[in-house]
């Protein structure tokens, strides 16, 4: 097994892991080439980690940049942002659910409670050298010019006799002053490296608050939240037959508002970006929109998809577009003013599909996992005309990726990049990849 191994693109966690979640960036001081991404350990009766790791789109590195032990199981793990004040530290907030034992005999089967919280991570030691070292680094290749400089000038004040000092000396002087130089550099850069932390010292996350409501969980599927702006006003936990919404006041609390119990085993949700008070749920091959207000259906259909629908996510620059995976194998595209029939479908993996990603910048990309150990990055042009019963869609595969060897069960876009995306296998194996710069320029000339 690995163990916190990093290589270029590809971050190995110690632990077989299925959470996957990116990061809002709110720090003060923000770096347009980095991108963060959460990953968690699947330990279903022992205390697990959260993996916070950084990837440079410049050099193509990932780095673990902070550890936090987590008290319980992570079924569910979302990240709401990673913020900064100025009189309060570095700081980042993740809302979990799992089963949580009440006794000390874990696993025994006693005293079992479904449980979400929300954590504060504290990352006061996050970067904080980054730029003492750029210029350091700086004054560094400053100081090698003026060695230079110096070592001709001392010899050419004596004499210009070209006999009394040869070439070869002056080298010798410059390589032996730069070589001095060069060990001090480095001193620095192994001084101010802070990037990968002591895999001994690991953060601990303080449980702000518990998202409980007058009745217990049954066993929680999906956390939802409306993350399409910079800051997250909603959170709506999907539990097996009812769904949870939580809202965040003007002073930053987290307020209980309504529950919904329904007729039909829940397994997923999301939240519509275009209505802010419609939440998406799915229920084996059926699609379900709630508004959250009333609690009352304003949508449903049957998706004829071969088995169960394993995600579903809406296009965030067109109204009303609609995209479902299943275990099938299949995604659909549906137009939500015309649910009677899908104006898309196709097969595009040979094992379950687990997680769908529309791109919320550039909506014609999309990638999928899937149980078949691929990740596949397609591109879906398409209009949004008054012809809502016939679209006419142009589907083009773009590239698979095979860096995985299990299922991979999640991926997520950066919140930094339009075209940075990560995946996560069940061994532990975290991957990120961009999207071909040739795809690039067909998008944007």
């Amino acid at each position: 097994m690995n163990s916190g191994k990093i290589l270029k693109n590809t971050y190995y966690s110690p632990f077989k892991s299925r959470c996957l979640s990116n990061v809002n960036n709110n720090l003060l001081n923000q770096s347009y080439n980095l991108h963060y991404f959460l990953l968690s350990s699947d330990n279903p009766c022992n205390n697990n980690e959260i993996h916070l790791i950084e990837y440079n789109d410049e050099s193509l590195n990932i780095e673990n940049v902070n550890i936090f032990t987590h008290q319980g199981e992570i079924s569910n793990m979302v990240c709401l942002g990673m913020h900064e004040k100025e009189n309060d530290g570095k700081h980042i907030l993740v809302c979990s659910s799992g089963l949580y034992y009440s006794n000390d005999n874990k696993c025994s089967g006693n005293d079992i409670q479904n449980v979400c919280s929300l954590w504060l991570g504290d990352l006061n030691n996050f970067r904080e050298s980054d730029q003492n070292e750029a210029n350091e680094l700086e004054d560094v290749k400053k100081i090698k010019n003026e060695i230079k400089n110096e070592c001709i000038e001392e010899h050419c004040s004596d004499k210009l006799d070209d006999n009394s000092f040869p070439y070869d000396h002056i080298q010798e002087n410059i390589d032996n002053k730069s070589t001095e130089v060069q060990t001090n550099s480095e001193n620095i850069i192994n001084s101010n490296k802070k990037c990968i932390p002591d895999l001994n010292k690991k953060g601990k996350l303080e449980k702000l608050c518990e998202l409980k409501r007058d009745e217990e969980y049954v066993g929680i599927k999906n956390i939802a939240w409306n993350d399409y702006e910079n800051e997250f006003q909603k959170i709506a936990i999907i539990d097996k037959y009812s769904y949870t919404i939580f809202d965040r006041n003007n002073s930053n609390n987290i307020n209980f508002i309504t529950s919904n119990f329904v007729n039909e085993q829940l397994n997923y949700g999301t939240f519509d970006p275009h209505h802010e008070n419609v939440l998406a749920v799915v229920s084996d091959i059926h699609i379900y929109g709630y508004d959250i207000k009333s609690n009352k259906p304003i949508f449903s259909t049957y998706t004829n998809h071969k088995d169960n629908i394993t995600s579903l996510d809406f296009n965030s620059n067109i109204p009303n577009i609609l995209m479902t995976s299943s275990k099938d194998g299949y995604i659909k595209m549906w137009d939500l003013r015309y649910l009677k029939n899908d104006f898309f479908t196709m097969n595009i993996h040979t094992h379950w599909i687990t997680s769908i990603n529309i791109n919320h910048f550039h909506d014609e990309l999309l990638f999928t996992t899937s149980t078949d150990n691929t990740v596949k990055l397609h591109k879906l042009e398409y209009t949004n005309n008054l012809n809502i019963k016939d679209k006419q869609v142009n589907y083009r595969l773009i590239k698979t990726y095979s860096d995985h060897e299990e299922s991979v069960y999640k991926g997520a876009w950066s919140k930094t990049d339009a075209w940075v995306f990560a995946s996560l296998s069940y061994d532990g194996r975290c991957v990120i990849n961009s999207v071909p710069t040739e795809e690039k320029y067909k998008i944007l000339l």
